[in-house]
């Protein structure tokens, strides 16, 4: 099958959730198909990226980014500022090449903002990757006062560019059921599809037996920040009541002064994200907003680690024998104390989790899914 893909991030840059997803599935389905690249999202200096394992183009900013974040905002009248971030001449002079000279199988645009070139395909099936729904999740971002001024009115514009384009997809893609179940009832006429998010399965190793709890996540989020505020707040001081000796590290970058003030062990950015995990006994996660699957849940059951988690952190992978639910800090804490003071059943049930990413959330696993997702949008266009 012959597939465009037109993303709105650098798929390099996988220290980032979203850019993560294509570039694993870049990765897995390169073999499969004939895939050919166009990214936007690149600064204009970057000279090449970093290997890939398809045929790449990729469109910078002519201007520095706040320059550019400034003139998008004040051109957007009808679309998202977000579509003219995508939306650069150079790439819509490529993308209607390979549509006219190549004529692939299916178009597949990944990312906010991509959504609209659907006009541009000229009766190739497309599908669009929204990642998670775009109008509900984008009070998320952590903004500063000048991009939340820059934002006024960018929700009702996200809203309306979902109902206006999504109807016209072949289908959209989202990471869980209860995301596709929110953009179902947000744009009735769209075709919702399902791809949960995968992870790589790191070397063996064992996690510390000392009694720390770790929190993973990108602090460019407002979920994030307060969940892991939450673990250190609310979590810890409950857990050391039976555990004197237990302590937090956030693991992950772009942490905020506020969290680097906070009685826990704070690391940035790290290399190897399985390594520092390996430096706790359990992953708290205490999710109380944001969307989509979470990697940081995937990533500690790779890493041979439980969870203890709120419904929300589990979505689209749920409890099981090593992920333990709980719906507020007293729960949580309940649980990870327990799992402190029993080191048998805590190794017993970061094995499970080890297990089960392996059996069945790998990233091939994923691409399976978005490969029929292909198959089915060529089939019935």
């Amino acid at each position: 099958m012959r597939v465009l893909v037109v993303s709105a991030w650098e798929p390099w840059r996988r220290g980032d959730g979203a850019c993560l997803v294509l570039h694993a599935h870049l990765r897995e389905l390169a073999d499969r198909h004939e895939v050919v690249l166009l990214s936007a999202g690149a600064p204009a200096r970057r000279v090449a990226p970093p290997t890939l394992p398809v045929p790449a183009r990729w469109y910078g900013r002519p201007l520095p980014a706040p320059a550019d974040v400034v003139l998008r905002r004040l051109a957007s009248r009808v679309e998202p500022a977000h579509v003219a971030y995508v939306e650069r001449p150079d790439l819509l002079r490529d993308l209607q090449h390979e549509l006219d000279a190549r004529r692939p199988d299916v178009l597949h645009l990944f990312g906010w903002g991509t959504a609209a070139l659907q006009r541009f395909s000229n009766g190739v099936p497309t599908i669009h990757d929204a990642v998670d729904p775009w109008a509900a999740n984008l009070a998320n971002r952590a903004r500063s006062p000048l991009g939340r001024l820059l934002d006024a009115g960018q929700a009702g514009r996200v809203g309306a560019h979902e109902a206006r384009h999504y109807p016209r997809l072949g289908a959209v893609v989202v990471r869980s059921d209860e995301d596709a179940a929110l953009l179902q009832a947000q744009v009735p006429a769209a075709r919702v599809r399902v791809v949960p998010n995968g992870v790589d399965l790191p070397a063996d190793g064992a996690p510390t037996d000392e009694p720390v709890l770790a929190f993973l996540g990108a602090y460019d989020a407002a979920s994030n920040v307060a969940a892991a505020r939450s673990l250190v707040q609310d979590v810890l001081p409950l857990v050391r009541q039976r555990v004197p000796d237990a302590r937090a590290l956030l693991v992950g970058r772009d942490p905020t002064p506020e969290l680097r003030a906070l009685d826990a062990e704070v690391t940035g950015t790290v290399p190897d994200v399985a390594a520092a995990l390996r430096r706790a006994a359990v992953l708290v996660a205490p999710m109380t907003s944001g969307l989509g699957v979470k990697n940081k849940v995937l990533e500690a059951m790779a890493a041979g680690l439980p969870v203890v988690a709120t419904p929300l952190a589990v979505q689209g992978v749920g409890a099981s024998e090593g992920v333990l639910v709980g719906t507020g800090p007293a729960e949580l804490a309940e649980l990870a104390a327990g799992l402190l003071l029993d080191p048998v059943r805590r190794r017993a049930l970061g094995a499970a989790n080890r297990r089960r990413a392996q059996n069945t959330l790998t990233w091939a696993h994923s691409a399976d899914r978005l490969e029929g997702v292909w198959s089915e949008c060529a089939s019935t266009s």
